[in-house]
């Protein structure tokens, strides 16, 4: 029987699931996948040849050779053994390759290592023998229980050739069929001639996808009184990598370049994040630039100045743009459709001409601008639905009426500089933050302000005043953090507060946290970058270390709960009315992550008019200035105050 007080096995278990996890669900269970990724492990190995011996039943050997440059004993214990292990970091992000006795560097496909382990898909272990310096060390790799993985080495021995041998004995399931194999990786791995890929010793070449996903395009060029081919190849999947994908172009059976987007046009109708970067690949048969001087001496891309190439280049983008035009509209259709029954209120309201021509403008920039949200697309219809139910045509000309000749002139001149809508966009960004600074400086120096959280409000839209990082829309109110702060203090409603969702009320002060996201390469968040702290004292608290201290208290709960990460950067400012002179000096935290600085009201507003070049006595007599209060202001922008019983609906 065991003692009451003898410890426990404090061994770490790894579930069955964990690799589906830690890989993904396809990596692990998707044949396909498995095996493009232990060919892109090849390629960014720097080999120029992959030798795949692929059985015909669900128990047969699986054997992946290539020619690259291997690994020394060393570098397979770092990199194998490494989860997250950092390819870019450590080799960086291309690889050397010899091509006709020249030196060239090719782009690899890995980042984060994790292709390595896609063997696991076909057997809970495999071996890897793998040569360099002359010396072959074989590893036998699988699944642990107590440890991620059990990696253990079998032998050493002398041997020439560098190169990498993967062999897997299947444990069982289904097989893909070897042309199945072989259409798959022709669709990804035919980018670059050089870079041969056979499986049971037959080389994967362009007729493996002829009738399965390629498309073949004749260009004329009358230029030089010839053609080129396109060939447009449909992975009929996403892959994880975009760099799978793109626009290839082959001259006497040699890549010129890269595989990638390279026109601008056709960056903007599928950046990276889009399903048709990760699918469609464009090899472009040039083999006429080959006498013309077109291509650079070490074949790293085009002479863009060359007239062969211009005409060539000329004719093949507007072909790959028109097709990418024709995959993607059946999309532009239905998100045009969505942005017309958005704003059917006001089309309702237009007269037929105006309503026809706003319909053509949402589906032109819908056509021009196809990497265009939805959001995006219906902010910019909203504007010239706006624009042609305007009813002030007839008072611009009563405007103009009443100006003096050389007030004429002037305006002629402006004009003749500044588009109107440019000129809009700044003197109503001018207008907006000098009304707000007027709006601070009036509520900052009245004594008897009591509803300090009448300031968050408007502090919440001048997150520029403390620098110009803060220079951006995309900080929101994070009302997740405000629920933190507010169970820690068990906050309660307090006598006199608003009691506003996005900020905490306390006694004497209230804090607002301002977040801006933070996105892995696919565009999907990942947590927060960077966080704005904004506590604003009652004018009767004087600030100093306790207050610092309390703001620190906010940030290293949010910490605690894991809504910050070790990537966070924070910026926490105390404001008040007065500062202890001795507690000036800025508190920092976190190795510096987190600077914590408390400032009174009038240096905020110093250098609120400092970022605004000191504008405020030149313009003082607009009328902007001189009709606006606070009230008038907050009921302009209406997202800076909800009525009293919409917050408290919305905070219970």
């Amino acid at each position: 029987m065991k003692e009451k007080n003898e410890p426990m096995n404090q061994d770490l278990l790894f579930g069955d699931r964990f690799w589906e996890q830690y890989l993904g669900k396809r990596i692990i269970s998707d044949p396909v996948t498995a095996i493009v990724e232990l060919v892109a492990n090849c390629w960014d190995a720097g080999a120029k040849t992959v030798e795949i011996e692929w059985p015909d039943n669900a128990e047969g050997l699986i054997i992946i050779s290539d020619d690259g440059q291997g690994m020394t004993e060393d570098e397979f214990n770092q990199r194998w053994r490494a989860l997250s292990y950092d390819r870019t970091r450590i080799q960086g992000d291309t690889v050397n390759i010899s091509v006709k006795g020249k030196i060239k560097q090719r782009k690899v496909y890995g980042k984060n290592g994790i292709g390595r382990f896609a063997a696991f898909c076909f057997a809970p272990s495999y071996s890897v023998k793998t040569t360099k310096n002359k010396k072959c060390n074989t590893f036998d790799v699988k699944k642990g229980r107590t440890q991620a993985l059990d990696i253990s080495k079998v032998s050493t021995k002398e041997a020439q050739n560098s190169g990498t041998v993967i062999e897997i004995s299947q444990s069982g399931g289904t097989v893909l069929p070897d042309k199945t194999i072989r259409t798959e990786l022709g669709r990804r791995f035919l980018i670059d001639p050089e870079f041969l890929v056979s499986i049971n010793s037959v080389l994967i070449d362009f007729e493996d996808i002829k009738d399965n996903g390629m498309q073949i395009i004749d260009v004329p060029i009358p230029e030089l009184n010839a053609s080129v081919t396109i060939r447009v190849i449909d992975s009929k999947r996403t892959d994880r990598t975009v760099r799978q994908h793109g626009v290839a172009w082959h001259v006497i059976g040699r890549l010129v370049g890269e595989c990638d987007w390279k026109d601008p046009e056709q960056r903007s109708l599928i950046d990276g994040r889009r399903i048709e970067a990760k699918r469609f690949t464009f090899v472009v048969v040039a083999d006429i630039l080959n006498e013309t001087d077109a291509i650079k001496p070490d074949w790293s891309g085009f002479d863009e100045n060359n007239a062969a190439f211009k005409a060539v280049n000329e004719k093949v983008q507007p072909v790959i743009t028109k097709w990418l035009l024709g995959v993607t509209k059946e999309k532009r259709k239905e998100t045009t459709a969505k942005v017309r029954k958005s704003f059917s209120n006001k089309t309702r309201k237009m007269t037929p001409l105006k309503r026809e021509k706003w319909n053509a403008f949402v589906d032109k920039v819908a056509e021009e601008c196809p990497s265009l949200t939805e959001n995006e697309l219906k902010s910019v219809s909203g504007v010239l639905a706006n624009m042609e139910l305007a009813n002030s045509q007839y008072a611009l000309l009563h405007k103009l009426h009443d100006l003096a000749p050389g007030q004429i002139d002037d305006l002629y001149k402006i004009l003749d500089k500044w588009t109107v809508d440019m000129a809009k966009v700044v003197l109503d960004e001018i207008r907006n933050r000098m009304t707000l600074i007027e709006e601070l400086r009036a509520k900052t120096k009245d004594e008897n302000t009591l509803e300090v959280q009448e300031l968050q409000p408007l502090f919440s839209k001048g997150l520029w005043i403390f620098g110009p990082e803060f220079e951006t829309i995309h900080y929101t109110s994070n009302k997740g953090m405000t629920a933190v702060i507010q169970e820690l203090f068990g906050l309660k409603n307090i006598k006199g507060s608003r009691n506003r969702p996005d900020f905490s009320i306390l006694p004497d002060s209230s804090v607002g946290f301002y977040s801006y996201s933070e996105y892995d390469e696919n565009g999907s968040e990942i947590g927060v970058e960077n966080l704005v702290v904004i506590e604003i004292k009652a004018p009767s608290v004087s600030l100093g270390d306790d207050e610092k201290q309390q703001c620190w208290k906010y940030i290293r709960e949010l910490n605690e709960k894991g809504l910050i990460s070790e990537r966070t950067k924070v910026r926490g400012y105390v404001l008040g009315k007065h500062v202890n002179p001795s507690d000036r000096a800025e508190r920092t935290e976190m190795n510096g992550r987190v600077k914590i600085l408390p400032l009174p009201f009038s240096v905020v507003l110093e250098r609120a008019d400092s970022c605004l070049l000191r504008l405020h006595e030149q313009i003082k007599s607009a009328p902007f200035m001189q009709e606006m209060d606070i009230d008038e202001y907050l009921n302009e922008n209406p997202e800076n105050s909800l009525p009293l019983e919409a917050e408290t609906k919305t905070t219970s």
